[in-house]
């Protein structure tokens, strides 16, 4: 009786291959059930490319770098305290192949490297520890480093790939252990704006990217606002910036709305509430204005009416508003004050009376809920 011959290299790699293939599928499906056996793929090809002659050929290392990232992936996804320990040795493990490999012309190797980096922090953030969130900032920074190398421009076609690490980084840091870091988290979040550009208008993926991103500059600026007391003008600048950033994003969703595309619908009462509440704090005089450009049918053009939970979200934001205005002190305004005061009153309850019609005409009260950002 005789054994079968030992594989050569390229059989190897052809196995390890088909066994990656697999892995992918089963990753690409996005059933969480079928993480275990996509992980069992990996490990398989893993085992197999760690008999190639690494040191030779730079496919093999990168091949096996692969391996191990997706298996990372695959651990992820699977969540849990445990999977996702080992999902970040996975990660570290690529990382350290690929640190090896030799930059490629077209970018593959340090794009792959890049998100490596990227996915391990995302891994340590959802540890949820002071520890990993601290280790997953350092991840995303070497995201960022090995995108830009030195000239601090992003390698290849991974404008991106970058606008990802700065947004990741920008969360991060936004929920640092040591607090807040709120002016950095805005830089960030700017940074992948930039790097986007017109793409968020013909990629979904950059969409996303860009709406994530002035999610958390929003976010950044309100703590800002709230944290360090700014100048009066400093105080504008931040809510104008806010202002504008919760339109573009709104104007973005609709965009895409146009093409067909609603897999951004859900963001939009998000940012629809964020704009209401800063609008309602910091100038009541163009709240109702704000609400009535994205509810009424004639001022956006759309016969449709938004989903009542808009409603509801203008409603609140509208009687608060109302309540803070009626209380507030009038013994030391002008008369032109006190009449524009009045002005602004009837402006929001008219616009209150329109969203509480609706509101009846939909659904009962009751089933109303909405919560300050």
């Amino acid at each position: 009786m005789t054994s079968d011959p030992p594989l050569d290299s390229a059989q190897l790699n052809h196995q390890a291959g088909l066994r990656m293939k697999s892995g992918i599928a089963l990753l690409e499906e996005g059933d969480p059930q079928k993480m275990p056996e996509a992980v069992r793929f990996f490990d398989e090809a893993i085992e197999l490319r760690r008999q190639l002659p690494l040191a030779e050929n730079p496919g093999f290392r990168y091949g096996l770098a692969a391996g191990w990232v997706n298996r990372g992936d695959a651990l992820a996804r699977m969540a849990g305290p445990e999977n996702l320990a080992e999902a970040v040795r996975s990660y570290t493990a690529g990382i350290e192949l690929l640190r090896e490999v030799p930059a490629d012309d077209e970018g593959l190797f340090v794009r792959r490297l890049a998100i490596a980096w990227i996915n391990r922090g995302v891994a340590l953030e959802s540890q949820a520890s002071e520890e990993t969130q601290a280790e997953a900032i350092r991840s995303y920074r070497e995201a960022i480093t090995v995108l830009t190398g030195s000239e601090g421009k992003p390698a290849g076609n991974l404008e991106l790939v970058l606008a990802g690490a700065w947004l990741n980084w920008g969360n991060a840091v936004l929920r640092s252990p040591g607090g807040p870091l709120a002016a950095e988290a805005c830089d960030a979040a700017q940074r992948a704006l930039s790097l986007l550009g017109e793409a968020e208008s013909r990629d979904q993926i950059a969409a996303e990217t860009g709406l994530k991103a002035r999610h958390i500059q929003c976010q950044a600026m309100i703590v800002l606002i709230q944290g360090t007391a700014p100048a009066e003008t400093a105080r504008l600048d931040l809510i104008g910036e806010i202002t504008d950033a919760v339109e573009n994003a709104l104007q973005l969703v609709q965009l895409w709305e146009k093409k067909g595309v609603n897999r951004f619908a859900p963001l939009a009462p998000q940012f629809f509430h964020l704009g209401s509440m800063v609008y309602e704090r910091e100038q009541p005089h163009f709240l109702a204005d704000f609400v009535l450009d994205y509810l009424e049918p004639k001022r956006t053009g759309n016969p449709a009416l938004p989903e009542p939970v808009w409603f509801a979200i203008a409603a609140e934001s509208l009687g608060r508003a109302r309540v803070r205005l009626s209380e507030s002190d009038i013994t030391l305004l002008t008369a032109e004050q006190r009449i524009r005061k009045l002005e602004i009153l009837n402006e929001i309850r008219a616009a209150e009376a329109k969203c509480h019609a609706v509101l009846a005409d939909a659904i009962p009260p009751s089933a109303l809920q909405t919560s300050d950002p």
